[in-house]
């Protein structure tokens, strides 16, 4: 009976307690909502004021606001770009099918060669008519290269823009075989690298893969640092 009579005085202690607590908590979330709500309605109400009594300065306030965005939206379509020049790193190369991901320089001396994929300088950047010729070592970043097959993706991604190649040609030419070199009306990418793969010595052949452009801005809509 006594244990009873203490429950009982316990649990309307813990009421007493909860009403104590609860109340303050609920009023101050109401007055919380309540300047929200207040707050919004203000907000709205004063520009509704604003455009009855001054409807010509609330438009030339929208007017300058979208004048300032097309300005610099202009701006970043105006920025000009530095054309590669000789030795730079100007990109990536990706052949995801055969497992290549190799940064891009200017020239296919040594140098270049060193550390990545080298375009030969006498042929057209990316975006132009004509043949672009990369190299590779077959020890290094063109070692897989021939796991590439027609029909597969190539990706250059570079400082002026993004190309998509797709492998249209895979044959084996005489190191002596300039046609690699040779111009073309179309927009074309040519990658090469030696032949055997796992030859010693000076590689009598050339494993060639050509591709045609399937995407890509042309030069001649990139707006180039000193050109007319």
């Amino acid at each position: 009976m006594m244990e009873k009579k203490i429950n009982q005085k316990n649990r309307a202690k813990r009421r007493r307690i909860a009403k104590l607590i609860g109340i303050p908590v609920l009023l101050f979330v109401s007055g919380i909502t309540l300047l929200s709500l207040a707050f919004f309605d203000n907000v709205s109400y004063a520009f509704y004021i604003s455009r009855m009594f001054f409807p010509q300065e609330v438009a030339i306030a929208q007017t300058n606001l979208n004048d300032s965005s097309t300005v610099v939206e202009e701006t970043a379509a105006t920025t000009q770009l530095s054309f590669p020049k000789y030795g730079e790193e100007y990109g990536t190369l990706s052949v995801d099918t055969a497992g290549i991901v190799s940064p891009v320089f200017v020239g296919d001396d040594a140098t270049q060669l060193l550390d990545g994929a080298g375009q030969y300088y006498g042929s057209v950047f990316p975006g132009d008519i004509g043949n672009t010729v990369i190299t590779g070592h077959t020890n290094s970043v063109f070692k897989t290269l021939d796991e590439a097959q027609i029909g597969d993706e190539i990706r250059l991604e570079l400082t002026y823009g993004t190309y998509v190649y797709e492998i249209s040609n895979i044959e084996i030419k005489s190191n002596t075989d300039d046609s690699i070199l040779a111009p073309s009306e179309e927009q074309i990418l040519t990658l090469y690298t030696y032949y055997p793969f796992d030859y010693i010595g000076n590689t009598p052949d050339r494993y060639v893969v050509t591709a045609k452009l399937v995407e890509g801005k042309p030069l001649s809509e990139i707006n180039f640092q000193g050109a007319s």
